[in-house]
């Protein structure tokens, strides 16, 4: 019986020893840009944000990334990239040709590594390179990795030399899971390759790749000017598990907005665009539920670079929204000449402070509290505690018995303690103001033949002294100087 209770405990000890190793690790808390770009110190950590985080003015260099990133519900707003970040991985067209490839987003590459509930707001992404590159919102390349309940407003181009390049709202390249997320996204690319015919890809979740996308709510405006082979797609350009490792078979409950316009030069047309997929190699197993609203715009006009801005020397003009208590600021431009607009310079919702209100009067036995409101919506912005009162413990004058002539003055001061009670100052009182007054600063003047008390007592009542007046008249005194 002792033995098989020794087993037992034995085994309960090995149990809570595994659950510990195996614990989730602690989460890194993220409240400001330096707490952002410190995560490529430990790529695969733990991370939530705490606060908002503007990222205006940093050019951002995309990272791999490997560990997880929850940004709960926070928003990480005006990020700019303007370069493919430093990590190349292998991708591979549809005829699994390899290219030696370059990413840009908030994440150059996502290996096995977890993005929920982050809203990037404001983010644009503007690439001219000659380097094979993906670009998306979230990250250039995903192996494995999830994103879910992420929102991504962003302005994406790419004007690329090489041969294999695409854009996707939320990931460039790769396979993975993606849902539960909304997007609204102004993508452009520009094929500058004249000497090959390039394999561009363009989605409004996925570029290129095979992955689980269910339940997003996708708005693309696409632009795609390209010389070589066009796939594109309002949820995904080409569905294809490009050689990698995956289970994905799920894209489904998708609502789809917006358009791509396009132009394929190239005498091997293809021409791949539609509401869901652009291309398929192969079809996922669960398709349905998927509703949209997408528009196919091809143009053959191979001179016209297609974009949103179509003056060749705009002006801009801009107007600036404040921001309110629940909505966020922001500056739009727009040009003068075609009218294309661009919303910049994101600021945060904010409240307006009013006074401080006492909510309950501190006391000598207990703190108190005081509240701060919105003048606008009335909301409580901040509430804090106010320390209780200090007692002054005694009071002290510099003098206590003093003879004075009539019509003489003497200045009285005193010591209370402790130096920080709340009734710090002193009342001053005078048992005969005709003999000697007494004023709020401690002046005595004398007046008249008599004996008076001058009496200084703390504002709380809890220590008090006084100083003795005696006032003789000052026809004696000038007798006296006269003897003298």
């Amino acid at each position: 019986m002792k033995r098989a209770l020794s087993l037992i405990i034995a085994l309960l000890i090995l149990i809570l020893n595994c659950s510990a190793a195996f614990a989730a690790p602690a989460s890194i808390t993220i409240s400001d840009a330096d707490g952002l770009l410190a995560i490529r110190n430990d790529p695969s950590g733990s991370y939530s944000l705490e606060a908002d985080i503007d990222m205006a003015g940093i050019d951002w260099n995309p990272l791999p990334f490997s560990g997880r990133f929850n940004g709960k519900g926070h928003t990480i707003y005006n990020l700019t990239v303007s370069s493919p970040g430093e990590a190349v991985r292998t991708a591979r067209d549809g005829n699994l040709k390899p290219y030696d490839t370059v990413f840009a987003g908030l994440f150059s590459v996502l290996e096995g590594g977890e993005v929920s509930d982050l809203k990037l707001k404001g983010e644009r992404i503007s690439l001219d390179t000659a380097e094979h590159c993906f670009a998306g919102g979230i990250t250039g390349y995903m192996d494995g990795g999830s994103i879910s309940g992420c929102t991504v407003e962003a302005h994406i181009s790419l004007i690329n030399h090489a041969v294999m390049t695409g854009i996707g709202g939320i990931v460039g390249y790769g396979c993975g899971t993606v849902k539960d997320c909304v997007t609204d996204t102004e993508l452009i690319f520009e094929d500058r390759n004249t000497a090959s015919r390039c394999e561009q890809f363009m989605g409004g979740v996925l570029a290129c790749g095979a992955a689980d996308i269910d339940g997003n709510d996708v708005t693309v405006r696409g632009y795609d000017s390209c010389r070589g082979y066009v796939h594109d797609g309002g949820l995904v350009g080409m569905y294809y598990a490009c050689d990698m490792q995956t289970a994905a078979n799920s894209v489904c409950d998708n609502v789809i907005n917006g358009f791509i316009s396009f132009f394929e030069d190239n005498p091997d047309r293809r021409a791949y665009c539609g509401p869901a997929f652009g291309e398929y190699l192969q079809m996922p197993y669960y398709f349905h539920g998927n509703t949209d609203n997408f528009e196919r715009r091809e143009t053959w006009d191979y001179n016209t670079i297609l974009s949103p801005e179509m003056c060749s020397s705009p002006h801009y003009e801009e107007e600036t929204t404040l921001p309110g208590c629940s909505t966020w600021g922001f500056t739009v431009r727009t040009c003068t000449g075609c009218g294309y607009s661009t919303v910049e310079n994101y600021t945060p919702p904010r409240h307006t402070p009013g006074e401080w209100e006492t909510v309950k009067k501190p006391t000598y036995d207990k703190e108190g509290s005081e509240r701060l409101r919105c003048t606008v919506c009335g909301k409580e912005i901040e509430n804090r505690s106010v320390p209780a009162l200090v007692a002054s413990v005694s009071c002290k004058l510099d003098q206590h018995a003093v003879l004075l002539d009539s019509g003489d003055t003497l200045k009285l001061s005193a010591e209370v303690l402790p130096a920080n009670a709340t009734a710090g100052s002193v009342i001053w009182t005078s048992s005969d103001p005709t003999v000697a007054s007494v004023d709020e600063n401690g002046t005595v003047t004398a007046k008249s033949k008599g004996h008076v008390v001058i009496r200084a007592e703390t504002e709380d009542g809890f220590a008090s002294d006084s100083c003795e007046i005696t006032v003789r008249n000052r026809l004696f005194k000038r007798l006296l100087n006269l003897l003298g």
